[in-house]
């Protein structure tokens, strides 16, 4: 009887058919976490090239020859598709002589026409599984 007993005892202690799952619970948190924090992740870095293909919808525009401030945050706000309910999106235009703040109406000093730098500004927060994470991305366009 005690043989038989010790017997089944050493065939148990020799079984490793439990192990796999025991070292998968153990793993199991650790890659649950490393999957989130990807889908995390490249949700942020879609909605940044999102915003930012926004904003270069704006320049585009701008260098095809639109200048109404107005008209040019509208092309940026159309082509922004799933916008945080944050967003925003600014226009800064501004004009140079020789370096020197000037009219954007009239012609320098010299004849010239003045350097136009147009500054468009996007910013919004991206809310994911593990947070939110602020955005923003600007780009200047100098015309003549």
């Amino acid at each position: 009887m005690t043989r038989a007993f010790i017997s089944r005892l050493r065939q148990a202690a020799a079984s490793h058919g439990g192990a796999a799952a025991v070292e998968f619970a153990i793993v199991l948190p650790v890659l649950a976490a490393f999957v989130i924090g990807v889908i995390q992740y490249g949700g942020m870095i879609i909605a940044y090239d999102q915003m930012h293909d926004a904003v270069s919808s704006g320049a585009v525009y701008v260098m095809r020859g639109g200048s109404t401030a107005a008209t040019i945050k509208s092309v940026a706000v159309s082509a922004w598709p799933n916008p945080p309910g944050d967003a925003s999106v600014s226009v800064n235009q501004a004009c140079l002589c020789a370096g020197v703040t000037a009219s954007c109406s009239s012609l320098c000093a010299d004849g010239s026409y003045p350097q136009t730098f147009t500054t468009i500004a996007a910013s919004g927060t991206y809310t994911g599984l593990w947070g939110s994470q602020a955005m923003s991305t600007s780009q200047v366009i100098r015309t003549q």
